[in-house]
């Protein structure tokens, strides 16, 4: 797991989600695919490490106002960066859970739940989410996905990337999980809940902010279950709602798994 690392003084969770052995005896190439938190506060030694990755594409998740608070300080010219300013049917999840009024740990997965069950079909996401896989098809660069914390739609759209590979949904699953180890979960959870404190006047318990700041089996599931509700193979999903055709497909294979 370390070794998928990137340790970054100011970026969190950035680590390497290739590597992975496909099930039709493949793997999938190292140093090609990452996946992160934002670049707001990276140090200069972080946008040294950063680019001398050789990344050509970057897709930022994140919603127009997220991007206007923290911006990004990475990546500089060179780098085709992907942003939507479409707007949102729901706010990301942190911010549902925020401002509503039911801040137990169930309470925090119905959010969570419900935000991953619209990121499949919501448009500002399908049109982020092509873009990925496009990019991919069309340039031999590395590639790197992120949000705000880099774990729920960077999460989905990584596991996406993984499944269409051909990677098994086990071994799927623990990248997404490993979100939870490497994010420093457990140390962040009395500064979050300060904050929490101050601006809410809620003093949410430490599973409610484990659950809200982490991931869990149950969210992934529930977004690739909204994508197996309709359609019967994950790549018709990406071919008739991402708009990823079946020769990009073969194309992103071929460049990624060797």
């Amino acid at each position: 797991m370390q070794n998928r690392v990137m340790p970054l003084a100011g970026v969190l969770n950035f680590r390497d989600f290739g590597a992975y052995e496909t099930e039709d005896g493949g793997r999938v190439g190292k140093g090609l695919l990452y996946r992160s938190a934002h670049f707001a506060e990276t140090t200069p030694d972080d946008e040294a490490a950063l680019n001398a990755l050789g990344v050509g594409l970057v897709v930022d998740l994140r919603r127009p106002e997220e991007r206007e608070m923290e911006p990004n300080r990475w990546p500089g010219d060179g780098v085709q960066v992907l942003t939507n300013d479409e707007g949102l049917v729901a706010p990301p999840p942190h911010e549902a859970v925020a401002t509503g009024s039911d801040w137990s740990a169930s309470g925090v997965d119905r959010y969570m739940i419900h935000a991953y069950e619209t990121y499949p079909y919501e448009p500002r996401y399908v049109a982020l989410f092509s873009g990925f896989l496009k990019g991919l098809a069309a340039d031999a660069r590395p590639a790197v996905i992120h949000c705000a914390a880099g774990k729920d739609r960077t999460g989905s759209l990584a596991a996406l990337t993984l499944r269409l590979l051909g990677v098994a949904e086990d071994a799927v699953m623990a990248d997404y999980l490993m979100t939870n180890t490497v994010s420093n979960l457990e140390a962040r959870i009395p500064r979050m809940r300060e904050r929490i404190h101050a601006r809410y006047g809620a003093k949410p318990s430490d599973e409610a902010l484990r659950r809200m700041m982490g991931v869990q089996e149950d969210y992934l599931g529930a977004y690739f279950g909204a994508i197996e509700g309709r359609f019967e193979r994950l790549s018709d999903y990406v071919a008739s709602v991402l708009q990823v055709s079946p020769a990009e497909q073969a194309a992103i294979k071929t460049r990624l798994v060797g």
